[in-house]
């Protein structure tokens, strides 16, 4: 698994390596994740991005006729693409600058990965969200908070995400 992010990582860093790198956390409701976000510039206020990361969930505990089941933790590799637009050319509100986001992707659980079943289990997941960002010295931070559908879990869930990109 390790091998797998650090070549993905590798390949993306080669791909990538006249635009920009980033690094970003999200956190869930039931889990949080760990991202590797490169990205490209396409248009002058549009950037694509690829996030390649995990996310851990926590499954909460549930009653049943035999009693109190406690969750099982799972872990995910999550590869996906994201567009996201400036929403204006300079910053109006002081230091910030609004964004809207949409992302578009696969998700799979590590356990159903084996050497019988090399794929595992991909299913498609997509977001759409809206946040800042700021510049914090050469350093671009953005704070996101997206609408979000994992095919793993049920229902649709709100992400808070914190990501940081340099040249």
């Amino acid at each position: 698994m390790v091998r797998i992010l650090i070549i993905i990582a590798f390949m993306c860093n080669m791909l990538f390596s006249d635009n920009f790198h980033g690094m970003g956390m999200q956190m869930t409701s039931n889990g949080t994740g760990i991202y590797y976000k490169p990205g490209i510039e396409w248009r002058k206020n549009t950037q694509i991005l690829a996030d390649v990361g995990v996310h851990f969930t926590k499954h909460g505990q549930s009653v049943n006729s035999f009693g109190l089941m406690n969750g099982n933790s799972s872990i995910y590799l999550d590869l996906s693409a994201v567009l996201k637009q400036e929403l204006f050319r300079t910053m109006i509100a002081g230091v910030f600058r609004p964004i809207i986001i949409i992302q578009g992707g696969s998700i799979a659980d590590l356990s159903t990965i084996s050497k019988i079943n090399n794929l595992g289990n991909w299913r498609t997941k997509y977001a759409f969200g809206t946040g800042i960002q700021f510049y914090n010295g050469r350093m671009l931070n953005e704070l996101l908070l997206k609408l979000y559908k994992n095919p793993f879990v049920d229902d649709g869930n709100m992400a808070f995400q914190l990501a940081m990109y340099w040249k």
